[in-house]
């Protein structure tokens, strides 16, 4: 695993926005002045991480040094959490907890409902799939969830099929 680099800082304002990529994944962003761009980029590229530099968008102020590490990337990896935890309350729920993900159709809906990933704390624990609703929370392993997957692929075939009729 690839560790952040110190990379030069003089808290001028940053003009440059520099993604940060592990083998699998942008893993952070660091932020430079034009001054210190090439330095910030050799000392990324110097510590095994890929570099891309861009331009900051409208409305961003960071100032030059300025580090934005990912919570699910390899440079924030942490062996007491998963890559899909979200840190906040583990130890008090007994159990690490992803963020809830809404299933939106962009529409009114009669219902909402939120997907998520859960496994308790215990070594061995199996990581589950979680939907639910205002009231109800249903766990799946991932093999159900997987087959859940396949069968609502499915079914939408059939509903999209019937349409055409």
């Amino acid at each position: 695993m690839s560790t952040l680099p110190t990379l030069p800082t003089c808290g001028a304002p940053a003009t440059v926005r520099i993604e940060l990529y592990t083998v699998d994944s942008l893993d952070a962003c660091a932020y430079t002045c034009t001054a210190h761009t090439p330095q910030a980029t050799a000392a990324i590229g110097g510590a095994g991480l890929a570099a891309y530099p861009s331009g900051l968008e409208p409305g961003v102020s960071r100032p030059c040094g300025h580090v934005h590490v990912f919570p699910t990337g390899a440079l924030a990896a942490d062996p007491d959490h998963p890559r899909w935890c979200d840190r906040d309350g583990c130890r008090l729920r007994g159990r690490h907890r992803s963020r809830a993900r809404q299933v939106d159709t962009n529409r009114s809906e009669a219902s909402a409902v939120e997907v998520g990933l859960v496994r308790a704390l215990h070594a061995g624990a199996e990581t589950m799939v979680t939907l639910g609703g205002e009231a109800t929370v249903l766990a799946l392993s991932i093999g159900q969830a997987r087959v859940l997957r396949y069968r609502l692929a499915h079914l939408l075939d059939l509903a999209v099929a019937s349409r055409q009729r």
